[in-house]
């Protein structure tokens, strides 16, 4: 059975290294809330492809994403 955050994991375009945690779907304000949670110690570089570190995923963020149909998108990492 598909659920909403397998869902929203395929409409952000994920890979194995990311994995989409329960979704807040808040109706009755429009909003809803992915979070997101790093799979693995390292990312890989986009530029060169070599192994880095997660510096910058220490501390909790939001992020506002393109909407969904009529609600307020948010991620945080």
């Amino acid at each position: 059975m598909e659920t909403l955050a397998t869902d929203y994991a395929r409409l952000l375009g994920t890979d194995d290294s990311w994995r989409v945690e329960p979704v807040d779907l808040r109706l009755e304000d429009r909003r809803g809330e992915i979070r997101l949670k790093r799979i693995g110690s390292g990312v890989a570089c986009p530029e060169c492809g070599r192994d880095c570190s997660l510096a910058y995923y220490d501390d909790e963020r939001l992020w506002r994403h393109l909407g969904t149909m009529q609600f307020t998108t948010e991620l945080v990492t």
